[in-house]
C-alpha cells in the first residue's frame, strides 16, 4: 500500500473513530440530562400535597331566587342559611379525611366562596397553616350586563355550547379553563416547594360548580364533548383527587378523583346509536359517561359503552353495532343541521 492509500487509510479510520466517540458522548450526555430530568419529575411528584379537595360553595342566594342577579353584582351575592348550614356540614366531612394532616385553604374572591370558607374552617381549623384568595378559580364572568337580554344569551349558549360560547363583556369557558389551568401550573404543582414556607398535606379548594369541573377537564385531558357531558357539582358537593404514589404513575401531577373519599361528577351524554338486527337507529343516553375509559375512540370503550347502554335501556349488547359519542355533540343537535360527515353513523343520516 503506498503512502497516500496509507494516509486515506488512517484518516477514514480516525474519522469514524471521532464520530464514535462524539456519539458516544452525546448519548452520555442525554442520560444524564433523563437522569436529571426524572429526578426532578419525581422530587416535584414527592413534595406534592397527597390530597386536593375541591369544594363548590354553598346555596348562594343567587340559587334560591335566580332574579337577585339582576339587582346585585355576582361576586357579591352570600350564603342563605341552608348554604351555611351545607359548609358548616361539609367542614366536618374534611375533618374526618384530615384528622391530623395539614392543609392551605385557596378560595375564589367572591363572597358566596369566603363565607363558605369561613364556615367549613370551623371545623379543621387545627389543620389549616394559610388561607390564599386566589382570583384565577372565581366564577365565570357572565358580562355587566344581566337583564332580560342574559336570558337570550343563555339561549345562545345552549346552542353553542358552555365551553365556546362567550358572553359579551364577559367570559367563554374556554376563557375559565386558561386560568385555571395557569393557576394549577402556577399555584398547586410548586406549592409545597417554595423557600421559607411549611410543606402541607393538603390542599382546600373553596370554588364554584364551573371552575371544578374546569380542574378536572385540564388535569384528565378531557374533550370540550367530554367537558359537556358532565353535570355541575351539588352546592358544597366535594372531589378527593388523591395523589398516586406509585412507581408507574403518569404525569407531573398524578392525582386520581377517589369515589370512596369524595362525591364523584354525574356525567350524561346522547349518543347514535346503530344496530345490527335492523333495528332503526336510536338517540339513547348514556348515564356515567365517565366510567367509559378514555380515550373513547378505542374499542375498549366502544365494548364498554356498549355494555352500558345495554345495562341503562334493557338491550343486548351484542345487537349493537356502532356507538357515536359525537353525533348529538353541542351546535349539531339541531334538525336543521347535520353532523360532520366524519360522524355520520351512514347513509340515512344524509336524508
Amino acid at each position: 500500500m503506498d503512502r497516500q492509500a496509507l494516509v486515506g487509510v488512517l484518516a477514514s479510520a480516525l474519522s469514524g473513530a471521532l464520530v464514535s466517540a462524539m456519539m458516544w458522548f452525546f448519548l452520555q450526555r442525554r442520560q444524564r440530562i433523563d437522569r436529571a430530568w426524572a429526578q426532578a419529575v419525581l422530587g416535584t411528584r414527592r413534595a406534592l400535597p397527597r390530597r386536593i379537595i375541591l369544594v363548590r360553595h354553598g346555596e348562594s342566594e343567587g340559587n334560591a331566587d335566580s332574579s337577585l342577579y339582576r339587582t346585585t353584582a355576582d361576586n357579591l351575592i352570600e350564603l342563605t342559611d341552608q348554604g351555611v348550614r351545607q359548609a358548616k356540614a361539609v367542614g366536618e366531612r374534611i375533618k374526618q379525611l384530615l384528622n391530623d394532616d395539614t392543609c392551605h385553604i385557596i378560595v375564589s374572591p367572591f363572597e358566596r366562596t369566603l363565607q363558605t370558607s369561613r364556615n367549613l374552617r370551623l371545623a379543621i381549623e387545627k389543620n389549616v397553616r394559610h388561607t390564599y384568595v386566589e382570583p384565577r378559580i372565581r366564577e365565570q364572568e357572565f358580562g355587566n350586563l344581566q337583564g332580560d337580554d342574559f336570558r337570550d344569551f343563555r339561549r345562545e349558549q345552549t346552542k353553542i355550547g358552555r365551553f365556546f360560547y362567550r358572553f359579551p363583556t364577559g367570559e367563554s369557558g374556554a376563557d375559565v379553563y386558561d386560568r385555571t389551568k395557569a393557576w394549577w401550573n402556577d399555584t398547586v404543582i410548586g406549592i409545597n416547594l417554595r423557600p421559607g414556607y411549611e410543606p402541607v398535606d393538603a390542599l382546600v379548594v373553596v370554588t364554584h360548580g364551573l371552575t371544578m369541573r374546569l380542574i378536572l377537564m385540564q388535569l384528565y385531558g378531557w374533550s370540550p364533548n367530554t367537558f359537556s357531558s358532565v353535570w355541575n357539582a351539588g352546592n358544597c358537593a366535594m372531589y378527593v383527587l388523591q395523589l398516586d404514589e406509585s412507581e408507574f404513575a403518569r404525569g407531573l401531577a398524578p392525582y386520581k378523583l377517589d369515589r370512596t373519599q369524595g362525591d364523584f361528577p354525574a356525567s350524561s351524554i346522547d349518543v347514535h346509536v346503530t344496530f345490527k338486527n335492523g333495528q332503526p337507529n336510536r338517540k339513547l343516553t348514556l348515564s356515567d359517561y365517565l366510567s367509559i375509559p378514555a380515550p373513547r375512540t378505542t374499542y375498549i370503550a366502544l365494548q364498554s359503552a356498549k355494555e352500558a347502554l345495554a345495562q341503562q335501556h334493557g338491550l343486548a349488547a351484542d345487537d349493537i353495532d356502532t356507538v357515536d359519542f359525537f353525533y348529538y355533540r353541542a351546535g349539531y343537535s339541531s334538525e336543521e343541521v347535520l353532523p360532520p360527515k366524519k360522524f355520520r353513523s351512514n347513509q340515512e343520516d344524509l336524508l
